[in-house]
C-alpha cells in the first residue's frame, strides 16, 4: 500500500519529534492535516512515521508544512534559553567567503502564515514586538514568487524544506534579501583603510563624507604623492552635470581636461592641483573604482560601496 513519510510528527503535547526518538507506546500525528500517524521500526526499512496517501496530504505539503514549523521551533527553543540561535550560512558581500552568522537577538518570536500590513502572507514572520522585521519562506517544488518578494515591504530570505529538515540549526538561504554581511577579514582592511584614510584627510584640511561623495586612495600621476579621491552618483565617466549634492569636496572642481577635450567634474590632486582623470580612476585595474557601480544614493549602498573600495585598495597597493 502506498504511504507517505513524515520526516516529523507531532505527539499529544503539540510538540515535533523525529521518528528515532519517538516511543511505541504514543501517540503521533501529521504535522500538515493532524491525521494519526504510524511508527513504523524495524531491521531493513528505516525508521520512520508514514500515513496513507490521501487528498489533504503530499509529500510537498507535509515537507513544507514541518519545515515551516521548525523554523518555528528553533526560533522558540533560542528565546526560551533552550538552544543557540539559528545560523544563517551567509557570504561576504565583499569577498564571497562563508560567514556564519547567527539569528539577531532583537529577533523575540516567529509567527507561521503571518499576513502582512500589505496583504501577503509569508511562511514565516520574524518578529520583534508586534512587528514583523523578516521574512522565511520555503521551497519545496516552487520558489518564492519574484513579484511577491518584490512586494515585500521587509527583507525575505528562502529555504530549502528538505535542508531545513536535515538540519533545521542551519539556515543556507537560496535566497537571501538580508542586509548584506562582511567577514571578519573585510572589517579589518576597511578600519586599515580608514586609518591610512583620516591621515590623508587632516594633512590635506578635507572633510570626509558620510553620504553620497564614496572616497579611495591613489597615487597622483604628476607628483606621485598618495591622495584622496572621490566618487558619486552620475551617469557616466567624463559628466559635465554637477553632482547634486553641495558643496562638493574642494578637490572636486569643474575644470578643461586636455585629454577629454573638453570641461567636466573631475577630481584633482591637493597637492600639485593636477587633474586625476576619470579613465584612470574608474577603469584602470588599479583605480581605487575600478568596476564600482557607484548609481544609488542610500545609505546601504554608500556602506556597501566604501567596504568594497577598502577590500579593493589593499590589492591595489594603497593599504
Amino acid at each position: 500500500m502506498l504511504e507517505l513519510r513524515i520526516p516529523f510528527a507531532i505527539d499529544d503535547e503539540l510538540k515535533l519529534c523525529r521518528p528515532t526518538t519517538a516511543e511505541k507506546s504514543k501517540n503521533y500525528f501529521c504535522p500538515c492535516c493532524g491525521e494519526k500517524v504510524i511508527l513504523k521500526q524495524g531491521e531493513i526499512k528505516t525508521t520512520h512515521f508514514a500515513h496513507k496517501i490521501s487528498d489533504t496530504c503530499n509529500q510537498e505539503t507535509i515537507t513544507h508544512k514541518t519545515a515551516k514549523l521548525l523554523v518555528q521551533k528553533m526560533v522558540q527553543d533560542w528565546k526560551s534559553g533552550k538552544s543557540n540561535p539559528p545560523n544563517l550560512a551567509r557570504a561576504c558581500h565583499i569577498c564571497h567567503l562563508p560567514v556564519s552568522q547567527p539569528l539577531p537577538e532583537k529577533v523575540d518570536k516567529a509567527i507561521l502564515e503571518h499576513r502582512l500590513s500589505d496583504g501577503s502572507i509569508v511562511d514565516v514572520a520574524l518578529m520583534v514586538g508586534d512587528v514583523a522585521h523578516a521574512a522565511v519562506e520555503i521551497k519545496v517544488a516552487h520558489a518564492v514568487d519574484s513579484i511577491k518578494a518584490d512586494k515585500l515591504q521587509i527583507p525575505l530570505i528562502e529555504l530549502d524544506g528538505y535542508a531545513v529538515i536535515d538540519d533545521p540549526t542551519i539556515w543556507n538561504p537560496i535566497r537571501d534579501g538580508f542586509k548584506p554581511c562582511t567577514c571578519e577579514k573585510c572589517k579589518q582592511k576597511y578600519t586599515k583603510f580608514m586609518t591610512k584614510v583620516k591621515r590623508f584627510a587632516q594633512a590635506t584640511g578635507l572633510e570626509l563624507p558620510s553620504t553620497y561623495y564614496r572616497y579611495g586612495l591613489c597615487n597622483c600621476w604628476k607628483c606621485e604623492r598618495d591622495i584622496i579621491v572621490f566618487a558619486w552618483p552620475k551617469e557616466g565617466m567624463h559628466d559635465d552635470m554637477a553632482p547634486k549634492v553641495k558643496p562638493p569636496p574642494k578637490t572636486v572642481q569643474y575644470r578643461f581636461s586636455k585629454t577629454v577635450g573638453d570641461k567636466y567634474w573631475v577630481n584633482t590632486c591637493p597637492y600639485c592641483h593636477s587633474i586625476q582623470g576619470d579613465f584612470y580612476l574608474y577603469s584602470e585595474p588599479d583605480g581605487p573604482f575600478f568596476a564600482l557601480d557607484c548609481q544609488e544614493d542610500s545609505s546601504l549602498s554608500f556602506e556597501q560601496d566604501m567596504m568594497a573600495i577598502a577590500a579593493y585598495a589593499e590589492y591595489s597597493g594603497m593599504l
